[in-house]
């Protein structure tokens, strides 16, 4: 007779992985496959494949631990009697408390792999040592902070670029979060001046999660950069690259260069992008850093998480809790923007961490009566029903289609073709490619009549059909989306493309270079790519478009949906957006906030 594990396995509601896992746990501990332990393996190993770092025991007392199976009554401890189940899994060699050698490790009601609790106690641990020490306050720096905002006013409202600079330039651990538009690249600007004023050697490095992320920060800062007057001494010393996470800590055949023993040569390093950085992944760039080094982390709080385990800015910056500072914070933050302590948010009960972290909110993309920023803002607030009156008004700059049964609408087809028609038709790759980037087709999903594939393949159909490209599989002006890094090639899972002949006919794959220039590679030498008319959402994270048009799927009880993911496409589109989701759909996803479980957050004194 089968376990009951084993038939989960076979019928897809736990993975070989878990299954496996739990059979090893089990073994180890000599008992029953079917026993609490090796459901409690299962459950964690699940839990960190849906991005959770632990697992809350709470959650499940008289509660299915899989999808469509409740596991048997007398497997389980039942009342929400949380201690029997402690109990039971302290009980056996491969559960361990904080800090000792097990396999899995429990921590209070929380029951980790033993990895991921090492990695989230020594981010919460590393985090803690900045904030405990600050770095000296040159007592030039109000002045320079004049010098920068000199349009500010002491009787005008609380300058937030300011007042995160203030922060960053007095701390050694920063968050600055703040949706599109809200001046992140300004802001940053301004602070690499500030540090560079005070410190003309410093080394400052500038990171982000990908490839192409680790592009636009630099391609943004270096459009804006002549935006602000700097001395030309200082926009000298500005860091001119900017690289991935993986290639700053010199990740090669699974291991990294850089960590405690081998940290790395800078002062400050500069992350945008933080909240697709998972708890792996942070843990590696904490331990790569020199103690005395400043880390600044940029991103918006709300966006999707990491795809793999963890919500790390989410964790860091309270998962929307407002931001108050203590008095003395308030009191030194006044002071040097030269503003009134009333101005500055207080907290009477302020967490450590709150302290370094400033909130971009006042957006210089849209106004406050335009309709994406209307709608982000929305979204955010869980105004399901406001959304969906807000879309039914007339606004130039939202278009609704509802889904047609099980397929895309028409007109929403229609909109799609003639946005790409450029990128086929034209006789400059240089024109081709600015088209393909000025507006992109964003799923929630890859599979089903709603997904990246299916939308590929209507378009390609239809510019056939249309006589717009050939019958082949590769054709000129098709848009690739690499999945794979090519550290040689200087290709980044997420980078995109498109195909085009050189003088002898010869297809060639076609990038935008660093200096917004045309890069020509062999498409035999590339990594993994596939056809990119459409995309999901999280490739489309650290990208703007003039237009999007975002699909989701039409099942309201997708598990795709979710309001970071409907907010994180919103806000790709630059000056139109059009959504097509029904009803149901877009509320689903309003309502669902993701949780990720960790304990990171209530480590860090939220």
């Amino acid at each position: 007779m089968k376990s009951l594990l084993e038939v989960l396995a076979r019928q897809g509601d736990i993975s070989g992985l878990s299954y496996g896992f739990a059979r090893f746990i089990a073994r180890q501990s000599d008992c029953d496959i079917d026993s609490l332990l090796a459901f409690s393996a299962a459950l964690v190993s699940e839990s960190n494949q849906r991005g959770d770092v632990c697992v809350a025991l709470e959650q499940y007392i008289d509660q299915p631990l899989f999808s469509t199976e409740r596991v048997p009554a007398e497997v389980l401890p039942s009342g929400g009697e949380v201690h029997h189940w402690q109990q039971s899994l302290l009980g056996s060699p491969c559960v361990g408390e904080p800090g000792e050698e097990t396999p899995l490790i429990l921590d209070s009601r929380r029951l980790y792999l033993n990895r991921f609790w090492h990695y989230e106690n020594r981010v919460a641990e590393m985090i803690a040592m900045r904030l405990q020490v600050s770095p000296d306050v040159d007592s030039s720096l109000s002045q320079e902070l004049e010098n920068l905002f000199p349009d500010t006013h002491p009787q005008a409202p609380l300058d937030e670029q300011k007042l995160a600079v203030a922060l960053a330039a007095s701390h050694r651990f920063v968050v600055i979060s703040g949706g599109p538009g809200t001046g992140k690249t300004s802001t940053v600007i301004k602070i690499l001046a500030v540090l560079l004023g005070q410190q003309g050697d410093m080394r400052i490095k500038l990171a982000a999660p990908t490839g192409k992320a680790a592009a636009r920060m630099m391609e943004s800062i270096q459009l804006r950069i002549n935006d602000h007057s700097l001395e030309t001494e200082i926009r000298e010393l500005m860091p001119q690259q900017a690289s991935t996470i993986h290639r700053l800590l010199g990740y090669r055949n699974q291991r990294f260069q850089y960590c405690a023993s081998n940290p790395l040569a800078l002062d400050c390093l500069v992350v945008d992008e933080a909240s697709m950085i998972d708890l792996t992944l942070m843990y590696r760039l904490l331990d790569a850093l020199p103690e005395q080094a400043r880390i600044i982390l940029l991103g918006d709080r709300d966006q999707l998480a990491s795809v793999a385990a963890g919500n790390v800015l989410g964790d860091i910056t309270g998962h929307g809790r407002s931001i108050g500072y203590s008095q003395s914070q308030a009191v030194q933050l006044a002071a040097l923007i030269n503003t009134s302590v009333q101005d500055i948010p207080i907290s009477t009960h302020p967490s450590a961490i709150a302290n370094s972290i400033a909130l971009l909110t006042r957006s210089y993309r849209f106004s406050t009566d335009s309709g994406i920023g209307r709608l982000a803002r929305l979204i955010n607030q869980g105004a399901g029903n406001k959304v969906i009156e807000l879309l039914q008004e007339p606004d130039s700059q939202l278009s609704w289609y509802l889904p047609d049964v099980d397929r895309l609408q028409p007109a929403a087809l229609d909109w799609l073709l003639e946005a790409y028609q450029p990128v086929v038709s034209s006789d400059d790759v240089e024109l081709a490619l600015t088209a393909f980037e000025q507006s992109q087709a964003l799923c929630a999903v890859h599979s089903g009549p709603f997904g990246v594939e299916e939308l590929n393949r209507q378009v390609e159909a239809s510019m056939r059909s249309r006589h717009w490209i050939d019958a082949g599989d590769n054709f000129r002006g098709k848009p690739i989306l690499i999945t794979a890094n090519d550290y040689e090639l200087e290709l980044f899972n997420g980078d995109t493309g498109i195909l085009w002949p050189d003088e002898r006919g010869n297809l060639r794959a076609c990038f935008r270079s660093a200096d917004q220039g045309i890069r020509r590679l062999s498409i035999f030498a590339l990594p993994e790519y596939v056809t990119a008319w459409a995309m999901t959402v999280h490739k489309a994270q650290g990208s703007e478009f003039d237009s999007v048009l975002l699909v989701l799927p039409s099942q309201a009880d997708s598990n795709a949906l979710s309001r970071e993911l409907l907010y994180t496409g919103v806000t790709r589109a630059r000056t139109h957006l059009h959504l097509h989701a029904s009803n149901e759909a877009l509320l689903k996803a309003i309502e669902s906030l993701t949780q990720r479980h960790s304990g990171l957050t209530q480590k860090l004194g939220w």
